[in-house]
């Protein structure tokens, strides 16, 4: 039986490797933003400078947290897509071995069905052809 597993699985194993590590850093560096904001908060000023400078970091901090989901949810996306290719890979490579072994069978069964024909047509043939060959 052939094993076409080995040779094909380890680069998708690469592949969802780096898109769940692409996830990873866009997450860290959303975290990071969100504490950055946090931290730099302006000292008490009044209530119209103050709304007025937390009004934009927020807007920043919006817009970069709408931009982290979207690519969060596109690399759920393109994991949800390997996990189904890898499915479907699965699948087709069971099937093709189920087929390999369902033909290895078949061929076992004719090759014995030929030595059995060929064994009882040998023995007098030979036997026949011999004695020719001697008489010359």
């Amino acid at each position: 039986m052939i094993d076409l597993s080995a040779q094909k699985f380890p680069r998708l194993e690469r592949k969802q490797i780096a898109v769940i590590g692409a996830a990873v850093i866009l997450i860290a560096i959303g975290w990071a933003i969100l504490r950055s904001s946090r931290s730099d908060s302006p000292p008490a000023a009044p209530a119209t400078v103050a709304a007025a400078a937390r009004a934009q970091p927020t807007d920043d901090l919006i817009e970069a947290t709408k931009a982290l989901g979207t690519t969060q949810q596109q690399a759920v996306d393109q994991l949800q897509a390997v996990q189904d290719l890898l499915v479907t890979q699965r699948a087709e490579t069971k099937r093709l071995s189920d087929e390999i072994e369902t033909l290895n069978q078949k061929l076992g069964a004719l090759q014995d069905a030929v030595a059995n024909i060929t064994s009882p047509a040998a023995g007098p043939s030979a036997q026949k052809s011999a004695p020719a060959k001697n008489g010359r």
